[in-house]
């Protein structure tokens, strides 16, 4: 069976991550999570957040392709300190990005909504708690919309300071 990326399928996704708690939704073109390919098309809208992580597999890179919007990308060093920003849309000069594993990376959305294409090798393993950064929130936390605010300006060398309650 042949399947489309097209307006429609962006649209339904569009929809579902509008509803969804997470602001974004995916559809994924490969059949099982054992697959040697893992493919995902994701919708992403204003105020999703995917909380800084790497993947310490040495063949867990990431090609991430935007199709629809405007999205940003950061890396990290392993304190948090951006390293390289990039901003990727499908007219832009730069519309998708390979990430190497064990690099410390976040994906987020300049345009209302946006659309893209994950590919990576499988099979599917979570991500492990203990790759997520520390120094950024906690999906859910309080300081995730500080966070987004932050990443949309955030330029190589800074690195993010969270809110300090008292």
């Amino acid at each position: 069976m042949s399947r489309m990326l097209d307006k429609k399928l962006f649209q339904e996704l569009l929809s579902e991550a509008e509803l969804s708690p997470r602001k974004r939704s995916h559809l994924n073109f490969h059949s099982r999570s054992d697959d040697p390919v893992q493919r995902l098309c994701i919708a992403l809208k204003s105020g999703t957040y995917v909380r800084p992580h790497y993947h310490p597999e040495k063949n867990k890179w990431e090609l991430t392709l935007v199709l629809k919007g405007e999205v940003g990308i950061l890396l990290f060093d392993y304190t948090g300190v951006v390293t390289k920003r990039m901003e990727l849309s499908p007219d832009a000069s730069i519309c998708g990005v390979e990430i190497e594993p064990k690099t410390w990376h976040t994906t987020f959305p300049l345009s209302d909504e946006a659309v893209i294409m994950e590919i990576k090798e499988g099979p599917f393993i979570p991500i492990d708690p203990s790759n997520y950064a520390t120094w950024a929130p906690v999906e859910g936390g309080s300081d995730t919309q500080k966070f987004l605010e932050w990443a949309k300006e955030a330029v190589v060398g800074e690195s993010y300071t969270p809110t300090v309650s008292f």
